[in-house]
């Protein structure tokens, strides 16, 4: 394999075409602009998109994340070392992409409802882990940790749309239907989103995808970890 060319140093008008060109490739990921361009696993409407259309906000997560003193600001201790366990098993590398580090910045600025969705997925995973195993998720073998991901993706999602409002003093046309109930694979996959979207707009993730901090191209070889993150 050719060794890759080394980029140059760049001065400050280079530095802001490289953040451009950062932002046009989060575009055209979120927007399937280029044909196999797509954040692998992240549904429209994740609350993950409001945070990839900010590249001021993304660069604010990862420079924190990087910081020598970094500590949680939203997580507590525990969660936060669950979650990098988790997201390591979802997406191999994210641990090297400080992924953890990186949700945890974003969901400070989030609102409470996003924030208390998270919390119920993180709960939930956790939650199974106790129930099959007695152990917290982070203290399972790693066949144990993928066996909880394999079921909890492979399960049946909510069923039914929430009810509907309807206008004061109207009569409903129909019965009412029960609020849509969350299941283990509805959490999987809001916990997938936070933990996809959050590698594949870091360096490492974006770098995996063709990124070369100068230019993006205009078709990806796609994601190579094995099962495709599913």
């Amino acid at each position: 394999m050719a060794k890759k060319p080394e980029l140059p140093i760049l001065d400050a008008r280079q530095s802001l075409t490289r953040r451009l060109n950062r932002r046009q490739w989060i575009e055209r990921m979120l927007g399937g602009a280029t044909a196999g361009l797509n954040f692998p696993g992240l549904a429209a409407a994740h609350p993950m998109h409001k945070h990839l259309g900010s590249v001021s906000r993304l660069d604010m997560a990862q420079a924190q994340a990087a910081a020598d003193d970094w500590k949680p600001e939203f997580l507590d201790r525990h969660q936060t070392e669950t979650l990098a366990v988790l997201a390591e098993r979802m997406v191999p590398g994210s641990s090297r992409a400080q992924v953890d580090r990186f949700i945890d910045t974003l969901l400070s600025v989030d609102t409470r409802e996003d924030q208390q969705r998270f919390m119920n997925s993180l709960s939930a995973v956790e939650g199974e882990a106790l129930e099959r195993y007695g152990h917290p998720y982070q203290e399972l073998t790693e066949a144990q940790q993928n066996e909880i991901l394999s079921v909890a993706s492979s399960a049946e999602p909510g069923s039914g749309p929430p009810a509907g409002r309807r206008r004061r003093g109207s009569a409903p046309s129909t019965p009412a239907r029960e609020p849509k109930k969350e299941t283990l694979r509805d959490h999987f996959e809001n916990l997938k989103g936070w933990v996809v979207g959050a590698y594949y707009s870091s360096e490492v993730g974006m770098r995996e995808l063709g990124w070369t901090g100068d230019f993006f191209f205009d078709s990806f070889p796609g994601c190579e970890h094995p099962g495709g993150h599913s």
